[in-house]
């Protein structure tokens, strides 16, 4: 997955960076920002990948907040 498209999901879903990370339990916001940054960014990892195809494609697990991002 591109760090572009990683973006693009995340802001589809309503979510900041913090929340982002909140919700996967990802460790903190800049882990998140990794992903996205403009310059250098880190690729994201498959598994973190199928995760938001499968959020992007309208997968929502039980906790899932009722109005959309938290």
């Amino acid at each position: 997955m591109t760090n572009t498209k990683f973006r693009e999901i995340r802001e589809r879903l309503g979510f900041t960076q913090a929340e982002l990370a909140s919700f996967l339990e990802y460790g903190s916001p800049v882990r998140i920002s990794e992903f996205e940054r403009a310059t250098n960014p880190r690729p994201v990892p498959r598994l973190l990948a199928i995760v938001m195809q499968a959020l992007d494609d309208g997968y929502r697990p039980a906790d899932w907040p009722s109005s959309g991002a938290p």
